[in-house]
């Protein structure tokens, strides 16, 4: 009997182990389910999206948006080079020069006035006055030189000076 009762032992052992193994086995099968369920829902819930909408949905409407954008923006950015390029040629510096051109006048009458864009092209105007008579002058400026044929006189050149350190 003692054979047969050592034996029972060793087999209600053996059969316990299995059992406990069994039901650990299918406490963390109920356990990895419940966590796939929870997974599930969440993953439906980002899939779906706001207002009934699906990420990849959503994804695509972004990625059309972000297209108009950049569209929108090399728009905007070829006026800013135009209106750059306006600014660049419009009339920005100016000076002007008061001086007598007869001594004995000494009234400071005449003038002379330099105006020129950023790229320092434009005119110069010259006025000269005397007693009897006055004599209005134009001479185109190129780059910051008078144009060929034209010469300025030293009130004129100073006028220029002036406006090109504007």
């Amino acid at each position: 009997m003692r054979g047969l009762s050592a034996a029972f032992t060793t087999d209600f052992i053996i059969s316990f182990i299995v059992v406990a193994v069994i039901l650990i086995m299918l406490a963390l099968i109920i356990n990895l389910y419940s966590e796939l369920s929870t997974l599930k829902a969440r993953y439906k819930k980002m899939m779906s999206g706001a207002e009934g909408t699906s990420l990849e949905q959503m994804l695509a409407a972004h990625t059309t948006e972000v297209n108009q954008a950049v569209a929108e923006y090399k728009r905007v950015q070829g006026q800013v080079d135009m209106i750059e390029e306006m600014v660049r040629s419009s009339l920005a510096r100016v000076s002007v020069i008061h001086f007598d051109a007869f001594e004995k006048t000494g009234q400071g009458l005449s003038w002379c006035v330099a105006i020129l864009d950023r790229n320092n092209n434009g005119v110069v105007f010259s006025s000269i006055c005397g007693n009897e008579a006055e004599r209005s002058y134009v001479k185109p400026i190129e780059s910051g030189h008078v144009a060929s044929g034209y010469k300025l006189t030293k009130e004129e050149e100073q006028a220029l000076r002036q406006a090109m350190s504007r």
